[in-house]
This record gives structure tokens, sequence and C-alpha cells, in this order.
């Protein structure tokens, strides 16, 4: 008898340490989130250009840009992005934003030198930005329930 009470002790300190730790280290990934650090570390190269209205184009992209990293990192947050999920976002997050820096780069290199080929490239990676984007709005607009998981 007084080795099956012990058995029971044993078992039960051993299952309740194992779901202390589990809950810590949930809770230190949690407070210490690397895909919301990758996120923040996103941005977008500074340009600046003779012409007002593409200053107010690379303007408002960057207001942009931070409002969907706002909203990234709030669904990363709240749980309504699942962890295998995170990933995809970041990377057509990423895919968005190169390819936007090279759009304002080149446009502002067309806006240098005048050569048109520099306008069509800018026009190009614009192009490539809107497929990334189009991505990232598909990925960040679907609910929990249609990646698989319930709650």
């Amino acid at each position: 008898m007084k080795s099956f009470l012990s058995f029971f002790i044993l078992t039960f300190l051993g299952f309740s340490y194992t779901s202390i730790s589990a809950d810590f280290f949930d809770q230190q990934i949690m407070m210490n989130d690397p895909e919301i650090t990758l996120i923040q570390e996103i941005t977008l190269n500074y340009v600046s250009f003779n012409n007002y209205q593409e200053n107010i184009r690379y303007n408002n992209t960057s207001y942009f840009l931070t409002s969907i990293k706002n909203e990234a990192i709030a669904r990363f947050q709240d749980g309504t992005i699942p962890y295998y999920r995170r990933y995809d976002i970041i990377t057509h997050l990423e895919s968005f934003i190169y390819d936007m820096n090279q759009s304002f780069l080149y446009q502002k290199r067309y806006e240098q030198t005048g050569k048109a080929i520099y306008k069509e490239n800018a026009q190009g990676y614009l192009s490539d930005a809107k497929g990334a984007y189009s991505r990232l709005k598909d990925t960040l607009s679907k609910k929990l329930s249609s990646f698989g998981t319930t709650g």
C-alpha cells in the first residue's frame, strides 16, 4: 500500500512539474516572440523625390506598411493566426516591401536620369508588389478555423 501511495504521489508530482514547465515555456515564447521582432524589423528604405506626387505615394506606402505590420502583430498576439502560418505572412510582407523598395529606387533613378528603362523597371516591381500584397492579404484574411484548427 505504501509503495502504491508513493508511486501515486511521485507520478502526481511528475505530471505537475511537467505542466508547470510547459506553462512557463509557453509564457517565455509569448514574451519573446521572434516573429514579432522580425515584422518590426521590416522597413521601407527612405527615398526623397523631387516630384511632389512621388513623395506623397512614398509617404502613403510607409503609413500603409505600418498599419499592415500593426495588424499582423495584433493578430499574432491575440492568437488568430497559428504559429505555422506566421512565416508565410512574414515572407509575403518581406516580398511586398522588397518590391516596393525596388520600385521606389528605380523611380528615383528615373527621376535622376530620365531614362525610360528605369521607369519600366519601377513599374515592373510595382506590379510584383501588388502580387505579394494580394498573397499577404489572402493569408491575413483567413480566420483561425480556416487553418484547420478549432477554437
